[in-house]
């Protein structure tokens, strides 16, 4: 019968929609712009089959697609070898993420800063997919992932590359599938003698025949409304921008019928389809007794049904749409024949009634039939299923190896290196590196920042050769990826902004001592040795004049004479490098006979000349106590309160000095 086409064996296309109820599949072939479909065959599934979408037992579907893939060999009189299949858009978990990143805004943005934003948004999705699955372990695999908007310092851009900018941004969609759901689909293949040569997602197959191209740049949604869930899937702007599903679809009216009425499954479907077509519905329950209801009636007891399903579709679509109704909806799958169920769908959205659309295989504008075939709703998804076979031929789930550990992709575009390093759990700063932090902070009120050094890129080889994350892999390759080792953070200390000829060495009443600038973090006295963190702000002061020395060294100048190098000065006087300077009392007290025995840290200590008016600097002279290495900042207590180097002291006195941050003892 093929020979009828004038086309090649391999030219045809088997393409099969493996639902919750029945397994459809369809034959064809594409000729210039349209797709020619010329069979099809269904056949519902054993009982507990699938459930929800999932393969429950390997077995019972393998059994129902080989008799839909005998059925099609026989009457077409061809072998078939290939196939393309989807996977349930409800097990696929979608997650619209929004990323950020800082900049030097002098340098232009490179290919590498765009792409590790973008694998920092799979990040993000990847830990939401993890948090939402909690305990449960399940692996899921990114499949694939699009941006939706790249923004500069805030604003939305085409294109980030080349420009300058503080900020950049992204709004990554990242989809992921569990391995099982792939296994089990591959399983089901093998045990039929099928080759898969495509595998695609039912939302993204069903979209591509209903909604096409041109048509989304408007605000679309599909639902795809099945046996047992509801998948959707919206278009904005010319892409497709998030998926999702609920777990109740056209099974929920059904079982409302049978609870109702008393009959089997095949018998409530078939009721459910007649409602509104027939005035009267005949049927025979389990019991074997018969009867005859209006379609009004059992709408009457379904509405509650029919209300609820349309809510939650309506509730989910408007969720993924960021809370907001679309411009119109599509409406596909079996369940989307359901009486009423469009008409409350758009009552539930505040839409007009004429902007739900249902759409059925005569309503596809690039299909053909050539043969009778069922064109109700539910032959869109396996239609759409050898189309997008056709519109990404050769793309399949391929093999490859990444550190001696094999890793299987989704083939759904050109993938790369990052595409296999993403697969396999490396998030982009095993890949890319990150960036050292830097820190900002500002000195005598002017911002200063330090930039984080530079992250070393991940060692990448394919097959022996040095690569890079966009070099292009094919299936059967051998991906060797070292992780990147992230820069180091930036670090900062005070005295990297003190000169060294701001440090000055003097002597005060003979005593060296040095001193540079002094300094303040975030209003606090600090050493120069202090790390600086982002967000400090810090004073520096400079000795400049005896009296910036008296201020800031909380020296008392009341009845105090000034002498530097032996010669009387001002407060004004500009100290110098060596400057001895000596804080002398205007008026010394009489000479007496008493011995000048003072206690220091405990220890009685005697001055040598009783009859001198001692101040606090001289004990220096009589101790031992290192000046010259300081250990934080120097205490002087003088009978248990806080003293000067120029308090006079007396006979008896009780002194105690040490570094703050040692031990007093």
């Amino acid at each position: 019968m093929i020979l009828d086409y004038d086309i090649k064996e391999e030219e045809i296309i088997f393409g099969l929609d493996i639902g919750t109820r029945t397994v459809i599949g369809i034959v064809g072939f594409q000729k210039d712009e349209k797709f020619v479909v010329i069979d099809s065959e269904m056949v519902e599934h054993e009982a507990r089959a699938m459930v929800d979408g999932q393969i429950h037992d390997i077995f019972k579907v393998s059994r129902a697609v080989e008799k839909v893939k005998d059925t099609l060999e026989g009457r077409l009189g061809i072998e078939l070898k290939e196939v393309a299949i989807a996977a349930a858009g409800r097990v696929l978990k979608t997650y619209l993420v929004r990323v950020n990143q800082d900049l030097d805004d002098e340098k232009e943005i490179q290919r590498d800063t765009i792409k590790e934003l973008e694998l920092k948004g799979i990040d993000k999705a990847h830990l939401k997919l993890k948090e939402d699955l909690g305990d449960r372990d399940i692996e899921y695999f990114c499949v694939g992932y699009s941006v939706v908007n790249y923004y500069l310092n805030e604003y939305i851009i085409n294109n980030l590359q080349g420009h300058k900018g503080k900020n950049i941004g992204a709004d990554v969609l990242a989809t992921f599938l569990p391995k099982s759901v792939v296994d089990s689909l591959y399983a089901v293949m093998e045990r039929v003698g099928l080759d898969v040569v495509n595998l695609t997602l039912e939302p993204i197959a069903a979209i591509n025949v209903a909604i096409p191209e041109n048509l989304r740049l408007l605000n679309l949604a599909l639902v795809d409304i099945g046996a047992g869930t509801s998948d959707i899937a919206i278009t904005k702007e010319g892409s497709i921008i998030g998926y999702g599903m609920i777990s109740i679809a056209g099974d929920e009216i059904t079982e409302q019928i049978i609870h109702k009425y008393l009959v089997d499954f095949e018998t409530a479907e078939k009721i459910k389809f007649q409602i509104g077509k027939k005035e009267n519905i005949s049927f025979v329950d389990i019991l074997g007794l018969s009867h005859t209801i209006t379609s009004e009636e059992i709408l009457e007891y379904l509405e509650p049904s029919i209300n609820k399903l349309a809510k939650e579709i309506s509730e989910k679509i408007q969720k993924i749409n960021g809370n907001k109704s679309p411009n119109a909806v599509f409406c596909v799958g079996g369940g989307s024949q359901i009486i009423g169920l469009i008409d409350k769908i758009a009552q539930n959205l505040n839409i007009p009634k004429e902007r739900i659309a249902l759409r059925g295989g005569d309503s596809l504008i690039n299909v053909v039939y050539e043969c009778e075939i069922n064109k109700t709703p539910n032959m869109i998804t396996p239609i759409g299923i050898c189309v997008t076979y056709v519109m990404q031929k050769g793309y399949d789930f391929i093999e490859v190896k990444i550190n001696r550990e094999p890793v299987k992709l989704l083939n759904t575009k050109k993938l790369t290196v990052a595409d296999v390093g993403i697969q396999k759990g490396f998030d982009h700063t095993n890949l890319l590196g990150r960036k050292g932090a830097s820190i900002t902070f500002w000195i005598n009120n002017k911002r200063k920042k330090v930039w984080g050094e530079p992250a070393i890129p991940a060692e990448i080889y394919v097959n022996g050769k040095s690569a890079s994350l966009d070099t292009p892999i094919r299936g059967g390759e051998e991906i060797i990826i070292q992780p990147a080792v992230n820069g180091k953070d930036a670090k900062a200390f005070i005295k990297d902004y003190i000169s060294e000829k701001d440090i000055k060495k003097v002597f005060i009443n003979g005593i060296e001592m040095k001193f540079s600038v002094l300094c303040t973090i975030n209003g606090k006295f600090a050493d120069i040795n202090e790390e600086i963190h982002n967000g400090d702000k810090i004073e520096l002061f400079e000795i400049k004049t005896i009296k910036d020395l008296a201020q800031l060294s909380d020296i008392d100048l009341n009845n105090k004479k000034i002498f530097v190098n032996g010669e009387e000065v001002d407060l004004n006087y500009y100290i110098k490098n060596g400057d001895k300077i000596d804080f002398k009392e205007k008026n010394i007290s009489d000479k007496n006979n008493e011995d000048f025995i003072v206690k220091v840290n405990g220890r009685e200590v005697s001055l040598s000349d009783k009859n001198k008016q001692y101040i606090f600097v001289d004990i220096f002279n009589f101790i031992d106590f290192d000046l010259k290495n300081p250990r934080g900042n120097i205490v002087l207590l003088l009978n248990g309160k806080r003293a000067a180097f120029t308090d006079p002291i007396k006979p008896g006195d009780d002194i105690k000095i040490y570094w703050d941050k040692e031990d007093k003892e």
